[in-house]
């Protein structure tokens, strides 16, 4: 690791400087922003409460942009500011750093209430504002306005006739009434077909559901690490510039040398662009999330953390299992199989003839009588038996089947991806909460009395200390990982929130070929 590495962690032991005070500018260096910088808080879980040893460590949660009003009047690292890193002055107590959430999580005060989201309540205007959902609603109400007309039966027909108008004194005028009879019981097939379509458009604004929560969860947790991200790098800014300080008074007492100040500075550098680049990460994962859940707000809001995803391996063949028993979208696809072989059977009765009567009544001025006429009439199946509509429905039943397979395999397909990054994320955190931060911590703690006793070191000391906070910056990312991993699995692997819904209906058509008997 280089030595422009080492300054980071200079004082990781002063947790947090007050942003209010006035900081010494650097040669060839702007002053220090004016923003407040992010700041973290403890989260509570909902199944248990946080621990405080390293082997689980506490979620967070963040606060994206605070008012420069609200910052602590007395934090822990108020009292660190005033310490210098000299192995005579250091302070047992004060100086080390207690623990991994020291890091991630200062001591603030009570930050505004203004702003502040949970995963529940972005799901709920998720589910209330995606456009989608709502498609998908109007298009299952579709499908059941269409079983119902494609049930109907056809109107019957009144009309007038004359004959031999012409002929005076022998003309005949009547009234007629027609009606048309559907034979083969194609009406109540034609509702078994809709009633299957109306089913497989209800199962996909279900889809739509789960894929909309999905979105959400996911990005929730990529903005959340982010957020984290953002806040660890900010506190830490704060500690790199102190490292800065503290070397330039160790030069000037002739304790230190120049290139402790370049070094000290160098890292600066690199952390306040870490920052700026985390902040700008965090800032794209909100206003991702926000698009996705429907939110007007373009300005970062706090995110509350969501309950601890459970940090234990899974069994993927069980898992595959239930995402094939409650997967949506596999049910709107067996909706479809049941709908086209239904179409097939509907189109095996479509040579069937219809039959059509006619009955008419009216008055001879020949014979000074009244008429009645009756008539009847049936096409007859000779040249067209309907044969190639019945071949597109089977060949339409056999896609039906396929496509089914076709979901399955992509559902194992998007469960191996998935799978494979639980896995990595969990042997990350698994690695990182029980090996690496325990003896990251382990070598801070030793490094800091082997300083104070004048037998390290300043540079050792910050690689030390860099080497804690890039563990612990990993840490996060591994978490945002498993938890995103976790979402899709849980949100049975759907995803595609703002994707347009399909429609399965196909109009009237089956009404308009049933009446007309061909």
């Amino acid at each position: 690791m280089s030595l422009s590495a080492c300054c980071l962690l200079s004082v990781v032991g002063c947790a947090q400087v007050d942003q209010r005070r006035v900081t010494p500018e650097l040669p060839g260096q702007t002053t220090a922003p004016t923003k407040t910088p992010l700041t973290v808080r403890p989260a509570v879980h909902r199944q248990k409460a946080a621990k405080t040893s390293v082997g689980s460590l506490d979620r967070v949660n963040t606060v994206a942009y605070a008012d420069e009003g609200q910052q602590s009047s007395s934090s822990f690292a108020d009292h660190l500011e005033r310490i210098a890193l000299q192995p005579v002055e250091m302070n047992t107590v004060e100086a080390r750093l207690e623990s991994f959430s020291d890091l991630v999580a200062a001591d603030v005060s009570q930050a505004s209430a203004e702003n502040v989201y949970t995963l529940d309540q972005l799901e709920q205007l998720a589910l209330t504002n995606n456009p989608a959902i709502v498609a998908a609603g109007a298009t299952a109400t579709k499908a059941a306005g269409l079983r119902n007309q494609v049930g109907t039966r056809p109107n019957p027909t009144l009309g007038y006739f004359g004959q031999q108008l012409a002929d005076e004194n022998t003309d005949q005028h009547g009234v007629f009434l027609e009606q048309e009879f559907v034979r083969g019981n194609k009406l109540e097939l034609n509702r078994e077909v809709l009633g299957h379509t109306m089913s497989a458009q209800r199962w996909e604004m279900q889809t739509q559901r789960y894929r909309v929560l999905t979105d959400v969860r996911v990005r929730f947790y990529e903005a959340v690490a982010a957020q984290r991200r953002a806040d660890a790098t900010r506190n830490f800014e704060t500690v790199a510039r102190r490292g800065v300080q503290v070397a330039m008074e160790r030069q000037q007492a002739e304790e230190g040398n120049l290139i402790e100040v370049l070094q000290a500075q160098t890292l600066l550098s690199e952390i306040m662009l870490a920052a700026e680049q985390a902040e700008v990460e965090y800032r794209g994962a909100w206003q991702d999330l926000a698009a996705v859940a429907g939110l007007p707000e373009a300005a970062p809001a706090r995110l509350v953390d969501g309950p601890a995803t459970e940090k234990t391996p899974r069994d993927w063949q069980a898992a595959y299992d239930q995402i094939l028993s409650e997967s949506p979208e596999l049910s709107a696809a067996n909706a479809l199989v049941c709908e086209k072989y239904a179409l097939l059977k509907r189109q095996r009765v479509q040579m069937v003839p219809n039959l059509t009567g006619q009955f008419g009544a009216g008055y001879d001025n020949a014979t000074d009588s009244g008429m009645i006429n009756l008539e009847f009439s049936a096409p007859i199946p000779v040249w067209n038996q309907n044969s190639g509509n019945i071949s597109a429905a089977y060949a339409e039943y056999t896609r039906a089947l396929e496509d089914v397979k076709r979901i399955e395999q992509s559902i194992k397909s998007r469960l191996a991806r998935t799978a494979q990054a639980f896995d990595s994320a969990l042997a990350a955190v698994t690695k990182y909460e029980q090996e690496i931060i325990p003896q990251t911590q382990k070598s801070l703690d030793l490094s800091e009395e082997a300083y104070r006793a004048g037998e390290l070191e300043f540079l050792q000391v910050l690689v030390v200390r860099r080497s804690f906070f890039e563990s612990a910056i990993r840490l996060i990312a591994a978490e945002g990982n498993l938890a995103q991993a976790n979402a899709q699995v849980e949100g049975l692997l759907l995803t595609g929130g703002l994707d347009a819904p399909s429609d399965y209906t196909d109009g009237d058509g089956i009404r308009g070929v049933s009446f007309g008997g061909q």
